[in-house]
């Protein structure tokens, strides 16, 4: 007698779909603002994306606005906030941390999209005082989280900012700067990284 096989699970295709939160919009909305603009992202588009209705969307989302204050809050938490936590948690030596957050933008392929998503915002706030308020502030966390570093290195209140600002000049530059060679935005950095860390 031929034995009866066990059961298996049906595929993925015949089990009901997952159910979307909150976090899988955003999610939606950053890679369409990171592939083109904010003008893109708009509710019929995620719901086809998302294989999900617009009711979904409304469950989360009070409208499009709220959603796009929620990109706005998750860019800013995950590419200052969280990035400013490890480096502090992580990396003991000031010198390599203050390495490390200007090769940021080149580290990684996820970097990579989170400049495209950073030049989309930038974008963004040039037709908007409330975004190019949000990204004024973010500027003046991150200048006063490498000042903080330059100062720890021994450099007067002043000198440390001015520091800052170079540093922070590049780093926007470099990962703007995609149609350069990765190699030739990786010396720039440690050029100018070498010139500033340099003993006061």
């Amino acid at each position: 007698m031929t034995p009866t096989p066990a059961p298996t699970e049906p595929p993925a295709a015949d089990q009901p779909p997952r159910r979307l939160g909150r976090a899988d919009w955003i999610e939606a909305a950053i890679r369409v603002m990171a592939d083109s603009s904010v003008e893109q992202v708009r509710v019929e588009k995620l719901a086809v994306d998302l294989k999900a209705s617009k009711g979904s969307f409304y469950w989360h989302f009070k409208d499009r606005g709220a959603l796009l204050d929620a990109v706005l809050d998750t860019w800013r938490e995950r590419s200052t906030l969280a990035v400013q936590e490890r480096l502090a948690r992580e990396e003991p030596d000031v010198r390599a941390r203050i390495a490390r957050l200007m090769e940021l933008p080149l580290r990684s392929d996820a970097a990579a999209r989170a400049a495209d998503l950073e030049l989309a915002i930038l974008g963004w706030a040039r037709r908007s005082q409330p975004v190019r308020s949000a990204v004024q502030a973010v500027d003046e966390v991150r200048t006063a989280f490498l000042a903080d570093q330059f100062a720890a290195l021994g450099f007067s209140t002043a000198e440390a900012m001015w520091r800052a600002h170079q540093a922070y000049a590049l780093l926007r530059y470099v990962a703007q700067r995609g149609d350069l060679d990765p190699a030739e935005r990786a010396h720039m950095v440690a050029a100018l990284h070498q010139q500033l860390t340099a003993a006061p």
